[in-house]
């Protein structure tokens, strides 16, 4: 009776974790806006490294096709201006079109009006 309480339990267990291991979701990197904007600021100023602007570019953003969109214009930039430098990582060209990139995520103010004080 023992032996057969104790195989009822080691199934129920590794059952348990079977379920567990199924139901269980593998661990998701998800870059926000802000998280971007703040990255291709720091690559601008000159505060970013290689791994910084690997870590940037290298997560493709499905969750949001325009910041997709961005992600590749960045490695298109890449391509084309990267030098790996220190402090900058791109040549002046290539910062200049990292600032239209980030300038594309910045929120538009229309409410500012010549009339209003």
């Amino acid at each position: 009776m023992t032996v057969l309480i104790t195989l009822l339990l080691s199934f129920c267990f590794f059952a348990l974790i079977i379920w567990a291991l199924i139901h269980m979701r593998t661990p998701r990197f998800r870059m926000d806006r802000e998280q971007f904007v703040r990255g291709l600021e720091d690559v601008i100023t000159g505060q970013a490294d290689d791994n910084e602007w690997r870590v940037l570019t290298g997560y493709p953003m499905r969750h949001d096709p325009e910041l997709e969109r961005l992600r590749l214009e960045c490695l298109e930039i890449e391509e084309a201006e990267y030098t790996g430098g220190s402090p900058y990582l791109f040549t002046r060209a290539g910062i200049e079109r990292l600032r239209t990139v980030r300038e594309q995520l910045l929120p538009q103010d229309n409410d500012k009006t010549d009339g209003h004080r």
